[in-house]
């Protein structure tokens, strides 16, 4: 198997058209429009194929073209620099990035990193501290088999902030959240890069629908030199029950003008019977019991295996990398984090007397420790 993932499909203006349904006749500008529409980032590679094709660009196209430049290249140096956290895995966006064709850029959304266990979190979490300076966090915990997994988003605004989504890095110690009652967590990712790729692709349906940028992934991976064997991708996607997302997508994919061929009808085939059997094995499943939507049931869900959120209630603090630990107070549970401390909440409604009580409570507390030497986030 070849060593270089650049895929050979053919990405053009054409195919963009086709697929937005816009006219070539009228030239980018519809075209560059319909892409903002799209749930997601797509307008980046349109731009990259226009400078690809040699379509006249101004200041303002060409700015945002080589902000987005800098900003995946960001990215690879972010996770470049974490590479030396023992079992770290990078998913999605640089490692999809890399079946792209030379010169066209796979729109930068956010560094998704997985690692093994809690104390390489935090270990990652350090080490891009040292690197970035971060805005805000987002926290969640969940607990699948008695084992309590933590996800941390980092973000910070964009270089241009007016015009630019913000950037975010995100480490979870799981690879796959799932949907509760229905699809569990899983932890690990695939051994095999180009499926766990391909996985995290499929897994993006339980928080939206596919879009067009999904079946270009789709379409760029399976046109690359590491396309993989449908028999054996099949099997992979049914161990992490997958199957059914992933087929949906393929078929999905395999429906879109100009995309018909990339998808082999050996995979939708090999799919067909795992997404049937993990359909059935979903549709048995006992419906999950109803739990209170408020701050105090934050530690019977986290029993029942529902995730917990936190609700930031300290500015964002250089820690030491310690674990994180659970404090309980008067209806509420904080859980202190070497990147803050967090109000831990079941839903998007917070009673603001519980907030408070939080607050008062983190008066009461001992200050959290802080590495010698340095000077915060």
């Amino acid at each position: 198997m070849s060593a270089d993932p650049q895929s050979d499909f053919p990405l053009t203006l054409s195919l963009l058209h086709e697929l937005l349904g816009t006219d070539p006749g009228d030239g980018v500008r519809p075209l560059l429009a319909a892409s903002r529409q799209v749930r997601g980032v797509l307008a980046p590679l349109v731009l990259s194929l226009a400078a690809r094709e040699g379509v006249p660009m101004g200041t303002g196209s060409r700015g945002e073209l080589d902000r987005m430049l800098r900003r995946a290249a960001h990215y690879r140096e972010l996770a470049a620099l974490v590479g030396t956290v023992e079992g770290l895995r990078v998913m999605k966006g640089p490692s999809l990035a890399r079946y792209y064709p030379d010169g066209l850029l796979r729109p930068p959304g956010d560094l998704d990193l997985v690692v093994p266990d809690e104390a390489a979190l935090w270990q990652a979490v350090a080490l891009l501290g040292g690197r970035q300076s971060f805005e805000g966090a987002v926290y969640t915990e969940l607990r699948q088999d008695a084992v309590d997994h933590r996800f941390v988003g980092l973000w910070w605004y964009g270089e241009d902030p007016l015009l630019d989504h913000e950037a975010e890095v995100e480490v979870a110690t799981f690879a796959f959240a799932g949907e509760p009652g229905t699809v569990p967590v899983r932890a690990a990712l695939p051994a095999d890069q180009v499926h766990a790729d391909l996985l995290a692709l499929a897994e993006e349906r339980f928080q939206r629908p596919f879009t067009v940028r999904d079946s270009i992934d789709l379409a760029v991976v399976l046109g690359s030199p590491l396309a993989p064997a449908a028999g054996p991708l099949a099997d992979t996607a049914a161990a992490h029950c997958l199957a059914p997302e992933l087929l949906e997508l393929c078929e999905l994919t395999a429906g879109r003008p100009g995309l018909g061929e990339t998808v082999p009808a050996a995979l939708t085939d090999a799919l067909r019977e795992p997404a049937a059997a993990e359909r059935r094995r979903r549709a048995a499943l006992p419906a999950p019991a109803d739990l209170p939507e408020s701050t105090g049931g934050a530690e019977d869900r986290l029993a029942a295996g529902r995730t917990i959120h936190g609700l930031q209630l300290t500015a964002l603090r250089d820690g030491v990398p310690r674990a994180a630990v659970h404090h309980r107070f008067d209806g509420g549970l904080i859980s202190r984090t070497p990147v803050a401390d967090f109000l831990m909440v079941t839903g998007e409604l917070v009673d603001p007397a519980c907030h408070a009580r939080a607050l008062d409570e983190l008066d009461r507390l001992d200050p959290w420790p802080v590495a010698a030497g340095t000077g915060g986030w």
